[in-house]
C-alpha cells in the first residue's frame, strides 16, 4: 500500500519510498496485544534525535485507546532481568528478551537518516514471535523542524496497519509537534527529566523538565511532568501553578493527555477532590490498560482518609505496572494504615527486589521499623537516606517525631532544625516549611506556646504562597492563643482556595473550631468539628501520608472542656486505635492522656491511673519542663 505524507506550502515532501508492506501476512494486533518501542538509530550524527523521538512516538501511539505501549519502567525491569542498566539503548538485538519478560506482541524500531539537507524517518514493526517484519513505512522532511509532523503521520499509519479503525484514528490523532513540543531540543530535556524522574526521583528529574519549558514555554506534558514531580516533593504551590499553567493549553495535548491534565488540574490545581476522583474513574474507563488513574485515585482516597479504598486502587495500578515506585509506594503506605504490616514489609522487600529506589520507601520501612518497635531499623532506614535530595530531610523529620514521641523535646527541636536546614539546602521551601510547621504545631499541642508563636512566624517566612505553610502557621497560631492572625489567614484561604476540599471541609472548620476552644465555646467547636466527620481520618498537608489526625484530636479536648468525658474518651481511643495512621506523631501520646483525663471526668478513676501511669511511663525519659508533662504528672498524684 502506498503512503503519502504531504502537507502545505513545502512544510514537508513526500517520501519517495513511504510504504507499509505485510512480509508474511501476520496477523493484525489485537487491543490486548503490547509492543515494544525501540530507540531510534540515528546516523545522521545530531545528538538532539537520540531519545527524543522515542519519546515522542511513544506521545503519538499511546494517544490511541487500541495501541498498547509496554511502560518504560517495565523496559527498564526488563533490562535489568537481562543483566543491562537502565539507561542501555533499545536495539533490535535485545528486542527477544524485552519481549518475552514484557508479553509483548511487536516490537517497533526506529531510524533517522539526512540526506541533503532533507531527513528521513522510517518505522518498522517486527514480530516478537521469530521477529519477522510485520509492516514499515518511510516518511522524508524537508528540513529539521518537520522530522517531528513526518514522525507522527508515520506513526497515524502504523495505527492502521495495527488494526485500528479509522473512526479511532481520526479522533485521536493530535499532531505530534503540538502534542509534544516544536523544538527538539525541549523534547530532548523532556525525555531525559522523564527518564531520571523515572530511574532517580522526581529531585533529579525536576532540572531536565525545567530546562524543557524554559526552551518552549508552551510545553504542556513538560509542565504537567513538573507538577507532578513538584507535588511528590512537597512544593504543593509549584505543582498546583504548573498544572495550571498546563491545563490552560488545551490546544498542545492529546486526548489522553488532555484528560491526564484535566485530572491533575482537579487533584493539584483546585484541589476538588470529587471532582478529581470522577475524572480519574473516566480516564480508567476509557483507557483500562493505564495504571495512572488507578495509582492517582488511590492518592485522592489518602486524603480523604479512606484507606480501603487507597489499598484497593494502588492494588490495581501495581497489578498494571508492576515495576512502578510509586504504586509500590501508595499500597505499602495503605497496607500500613490498615496496619497490615506483614503485607507492607513484603511488598517493600519486594520493590527493592526489583532495585526500584526512592526515598519513599525507606520512609515507610522506617514507619514500620516505628511501628514494631525495632529501633535498629529505623537507624537503618535514617541512615540510607543520608545526603540524599528529598530523601534525608523526609527522614530526620519523623525521627524527630520518634524523639517526640517519648517527650524527649530538645532532641526533637535539634532533628526538625536539620531536617529544615536539609531541605533548604536543596531549594526545598516548601518542604522546609511544612518540617518548621510541623515542629511548631508539636510545641503548640505540648503547651510551649511562645516556641510555637516563634515556629509559625517561620513558616510563613520560609514560604509565604505555600498553601500548606499558611494553613499550618493558622492552626499553630489558633492553639497559641493569636486567633486574629489566624483568622485573617483562615479569611484568605477561604477566598484563594474556594473549590478546596481539603481547605473548605477540613482545615477551615478545624481552626475554626481551635479559635472556639481558645474561647471556651466547646459547643461551636464541635459544631465546625461534625462537617470534618468523612475527612478526619485523611491527610490535611501536602502528599504527607501519616498524620496526626487533628480534627479527631481537637473533637476530644472539646468535649472535655464540655465536661463530656465518655465521649472525650471515644475520641481519644480512635487515636490510639488508629496507629498506622498516626504512626509517631505528637496526638499518639497526648490521645493516652486526653483519654486519661476524660475517664477521671467520666469517673472511672482506677481506669484513668492506668492510663496515666501508661502515658508515664512512655514518657519516662521525657524533658522534665515540657508544660503537658508538668501537667500530668501533677494530675496523676492527685489520683493516688
Amino acid at each position: 500500500m502506498q503512503v503519502k505524507l504531504t502537507i502545505a506550502a513545502g512544510l514537508l515532501a513526500a517520501s519517495a519510498c513511504g510504504a507499509y508492506v505485510y512480509v508474511q501476512h501476520l496477523p493484525k494486533l489485537s487491543e490486548a496485544d503490547a509492543i515494544v518501542l525501540g530507540d531510534f538509530t540515528n546516523t545522521t550524527g545530531q545528538a538532539v534525535f537520540d531519545g527524543s523521538l522515542r519519546e515522542a512516538l511513544g506521545v503519538s501511539l499511546a494517544q490511541s485507546p487500541y495501541v498498547n505501549v509496554v511502560s518504560s519502567e517495565k523496559v527498564t525491569e526488563a533490562l535489568r532481568a537481562l543483566g543491562r542498566s537502565a539507561n542501555q539503548p533499545i536495539t533490535r538485538d535485545l528486542a527477544g528478551g524485552i519481549c518475552e519478560r514484557t508479553k509483548a506482541k511487536a516490537f517497533v524500531a526506529g531510524g533517522i537518516s539526512a540526506r541533503q539537507g532533507k531527513y528521513e524517518v522510517s518505522l518498522e514493526a517486527l514480530s516478537c514471535a521469530g521477529g519477522a517484519a510485520m509492516a514499515g513505512t518511510r516518511a522524508e522532511a524537508g528540513n529539521v523542524r518537520q522530522v517531528l509532523h513526518a514522525l507522527g503521520k508515520a506513526a497515524t499509519e502504523l495505527r492502521k496497519e495495527f488494526g485500528e479503525e479509522q473512526g479511532s484514528i481520526q479522533k485521536f490523532d493530535t499532531p505530534l509537534e503540538r502534542a509534544t513540543s516544536p523544538s527538539l531540543e525541549a523534547l530532548k530535556f523532556y525525555s531525559e527529566g522523564r527518564r531520571l524522574t523515572r530511574d532517580k526521583g522526581a529531585s533529579d528529574g525536576v532540572a531536565s523538565l525545567q530546562k524543557a519549558v524554559e526552551l518552549d514555554p508552551r510545553f504542556a506534558l513538560a509542565y504537567s511532568s513538573l507538577a507532578v514531580d513538584h507535588y511528590n516533593l512537597n512544593q504543593n504551590a509549584r505543582a498546583s501553578e504548573e498544572i495550571r499553567q498546563a491545563f490552560e493549553m488545551a490546544d498542545r495535548q492529546t486526548a489522553r493527555e488532555r484528560l491526564q491534565i484535566t485530572t491533575l488540574y482537579y487533584d493539584l490545581g483546585t484541589g476538588d477532590v470529587k471532582k478529581a476522583i470522577a475524572s480519574y474513574k473516566q480516564w480508567a474507563t476509557l483507557y483500562p490498560r493505564d495504571d495512572v488513574p488507578w495509582g492517582d485515585l488511590s492518592s485522592e482516597y489518602f486524603l480523604i482518609g479512606d484507606y480501603e479504598q487507597a489499598a484497593a486502587n494502588a492494588t490495581q495500578a501495581l497489578r498494571l505496572e508492576p515495576s512502578s515506585v510509586a504504586w509500590y509506594e501508595n499500597l505499602s503506605t495503605a497496607d500500613i494504615a490498615l496496619q497490615r504490616l506483614g503485607e507492607a514489609d513484603a511488598l517493600l522487600k519486594e520493590a527493592f527486589a526489583k532495585k526500584l529506589e526512592d526515598p519513599s520507601l525507606h520512609a515507610n520501612l522506617y514507619a514500620l521499623a516505628f511501628l514494631r518497635n525495632d529501633a535498629a531499623a529505623m537507624q537503618r532506614e535514617l541512615s540510607a537516606t543520608t545526603g540524599q535530595a528529598s530523601g534525608e530531610d523526609t527522614m530526620l523529620a519523623m525521627q524527630a517525631d520518634t524523639e517526640a514521641f517519648s517527650g524527649r523535646l530538645k532532641k526533637a527541636r535539634e532533628l526538625s532544625r536539620q531536617a529544615v536546614e536539609s531541605a533548604q539546602k536543596v531549594e526545598l521551601a516548601e518542604p522546609a516549611a511544612i518540617w518548621e510547621g510541623l515542629a511548631a504545631l508539636r510545641e503548640a499541642a505540648f503547651g510551649n506556646k511562645e516556641e510555637a508563636r516563634k515556629g509559625a512566624e517561620k513558616v510563613l517566612g520560609i514560604a509565604p504562597e505555600s498553601r500548606d505553610a499558611q494553613t499550618l502557621a493558622a492552626l499553630i497560631l489558633a492553639r497559641a492563643g493569636e486567633t486574629q492572625r489566624a483568622q485573617a489567614i483562615l479569611e484568605d484561604l477561604s477566598a484563594r482556595y474556594v473549590s478546596n476540599t481539603v481547605i473548605q471541609m477540613v482545615w477551615i472548620p478545624t481552626i475554626r473550631a481551635q479559635n472556639e476552644l481558645l474561647r471556651q465555646n466547646s459547643r461551636s467547636a464541635l459544631q465546625y468539628l461534625e462537617v470534618v466527620t468523612p475527612y478526619e481520618r485523611g491527610q490535611m498537608i501536602g502528599n504527607l501520608s501519616n498524620c496526626c489526625l487533628v480534627p479527631i484530636y481537637l473533637r476530644g479536648e472539646a468535649y472535655l472542656a464540655a465536661g463530656q468525658g465518655a465521649q472525650a474518651v471515644n475520641q481519644f481511643q480512635k487515636i490510639l486505635d488508629d496507629k498506622g495512621v498516626v504512626v509517631n506523631c505528637w496526638a499518639g501520646p497526648l490521645a493516652l492522656l486526653g483519654k486519661a483525663r476524660g475517664q477521671v471526668l467520666a469517673g472511672y478513676k482506677a481506669a484513668a491511673r492506668t492510663t496515666y501511669a501508661q502515658f508515664l511511663a512512655q514518657w519516662k525519659d521525657a524533658d522534665a519542663d515540657i508544660p503537658v508533662f508538668k501537667a500530668a504528672r501533677s494530675e496523676y498524684a492527685k489520683l493516688k
